[in-house]
């Protein structure tokens, strides 16, 4: 099975998970500090310590994005992407900026980036292997809670730069999610005193440490804190660029692209596809040469050995004609083969022409004459087919037909038989 090479996009650092993606492989990880506006630097230590990947999936942390909740009309989300790209700054406080958006296919939550270091990004991230998808970190997140076992409940992120991440999970999915300044203490009173109904379900905390577990128990009012879920062995820091890996492609549509980006990708994967195809072809030919070549040495050996022995038997002149009987008998044979009709072509013919209500005792074959019994709701039927098809001469009833009786249907004994015309 092909590599897959997760990515979370932090402010900060990459982290990267590769795994086969088999059950109970082990999984390889790495952190490195990036700058998100030059991200050649972190994406050349990546491919210094994985090397090339076969498929590459990437996430973007929300520090990254525009998150806000955005009613629109019922329709496809290329088209919701199509109304948000037309007027960007009537739904985020961005002016002479171009964005793309990621949309869920339940919900109203909005993602937006800046257009032009997601392509940057793209290109980058392309020298690791082919980019599959690029989305939301919190999408990439709550695919792998789910797969914990972890679908519902509130998370609350700390680490990798300034403030805590805040998502609201639902059956699998984001349904919520923020940037809350200072630290977790702080981003929880914020969210219970803002709204009482933020906090609802399992409450997920990272970093977890006992002492946190203490010092939060008041400010949860009553809510039992937990730690986030292990999975795959990661370290939890790591679930986000698990979860980017975990991406199917029917969920293609939710990535943060334009329609720019996702025809240019889309071309990518076809190059792909046709480079692999050619590659696959070169390597048939080259395999059917081999064999050639393999059957032309091996009648060379023989045509050695057939000489080695017609030289040491020259003397016995009974062992020679022995050999040329045997030489003229496999002569007949191979023109016997040659003029004898295939037996499998022969049963398909046979097999297509019989009409779905016949069926068929016993098949013989002699001579080149093939022999059929069996039973016919109209045997007298059978003539005319087989012989108005070319494949078949001498089409006759060996017997006559008799009528018998299977539960409520009646049918008819036959016994035909005919001869299979040797295709030109």
């Amino acid at each position: 099975m092909s590599s897959r090479l997760g990515l979370e996009l932090g402010p900060h650092t990459i982290r990267a998970v590769r795994h086969s993606g088999l059950p109970g492989s082990h999984a390889r990880t790495l952190e490195v500090s990036w700058d998100p506006e030059n991200p050649g630097e972190a994406v050349a230590a990546l491919r210094a310590h994985f090397g090339a990947s076969r498929r590459v999936y990437a996430a973007i942390d929300v520090s990254l994005l525009r998150v806000k909740q955005i009613e629109l009309p019922p329709v496809p989300l290329g088209e919701k992407r199509r109304i948000l790209s037309l007027e960007p700054d009537r739904f985020f406080a961005v002016r002479g900026e171009e964005l793309v958006f990621a949309l869920q296919s339940e919900g109203d939550l909005v993602f937006a980036g800046q257009e032009s270091l997601i392509a940057a990004w793209i290109d980058a991230l392309g020298t690791l292997g082919p980019l599959e998808r690029l989305e939301p970190g919190p999408v990439a997140f709550a695919r792998a809670m789910a797969k914990a076992n972890a679908s519902d409940g509130l998370v609350l992120c700390a680490g990798d730069g300034d403030g805590v991440t805040v998502q609201r999970l639902a059956d699998g999915r984001v349904d919520w999610a923020r940037r809350l300044p200072g630290d977790l203490s702080q981003a929880v009173i914020r969210l219970t005193s803002e709204d009482e109904t933020a906090v609802t379900g399992p409450v997920y905390v990272a970093p977890w440490s006992d002492e946190l577990d203490h010092e939060l128990t008041e400010d949860f009012r009553g809510l039992d804190p937990r730690p986030l879920p292990t999975l795959a062995r990661l370290d939890p820091a790591y679930l986000t660029a698990f979860g980017a890996s975990l991406a199917r492609q029917e969920g293609w549509r939710e990535s943060l692209l334009t329609a720019e980006l996702e025809s240019t990708l889309g071309r990518r994967r076809r190059v792909r596809l046709g480079l692999a195809t050619a590659a696959l072809a070169v390597a048939l030919a080259f395999a059917m040469l081999s064999l050639e070549a393999s059957r032309v040495r091996a009648e060379e050996r023989l045509d050695a050995e057939i000489a080695q022995l017609q030289e040491r038997a020259s003397s016995a002149l009974g062992l020679q004609q022995q050999a040329d009987a045997l030489s003229r008998q496999a002569s007949a044979v191979v023109e016997i083969e040659a003029s004898r009709p295939n037996p499998l072509a022969g049963l398909l013919e046979l097999s297509q022409r019989f009409p779905p209500d016949a069926w068929i005792r016993t098949i013989r074959s002699a001579g080149g004459e093939v022999q059929i019994d069996g039973y016919a709701s109209d045997a007298p039927a059978l003539i005319p087919l087989f012989e108005n098809d070319p494949g078949f001469e001498d089409v006759r009833f060996l017997s006559g037909t008799s009528r018998t009786r299977f539960g409520t249907e009646t049918y008819e004994n036959f016994s035909l038989a005919l001869r299979v015309v040797r295709a030109p």
